[in-house]
């Protein structure tokens, strides 16, 4: 019983190791019977380009988010650091009774 056929010819497995061999062979993705088109419906150029399409704006979201996240926690690290010089016992303090110290002088 076949339980796998490639997307982009004819090609159908019975197990993992035809499968396998068939795609390092052609660089094919294969796919389970399952969820294949009905015998005798191949995908269209256009639906194999959709597919990998939405598998590289699902990375770039990814990866996106990944950014966002970082930039977010550099922000609050900074503003955390900026809050600490501005604090009382920060450097903040210091610089302005230096300031105060300068003009008198």
């Amino acid at each position: 019983m076949t339980e796998y056929v490639c997307t982009a010819c004819p090609f159908q497995a019975d197990g993992l190791e035809d499968l396998q061999r068939h795609s390092l062979e052609t660089g094919h993705v294969s796919i389970g019977k399952s969820e294949a088109p009905p015998d005798g419906v191949k995908l269209s150029k256009l639906t194999k380009r959709l597919v990998a399409a939405q598998g590289v704006t699902l990375t770039v979201l990814g990866a996106s988010i990944w950014a966002g996240t970082y930039l977010y926690t550099k922000w609050q690290d900074a503003e955390a650091a900026n809050a600490d010089l501005r604090s009382p016992s920060g450097a903040g303090r210091n610089l302005k009774s230096h300031d105060k110290g300068r003009d008198k002088e």
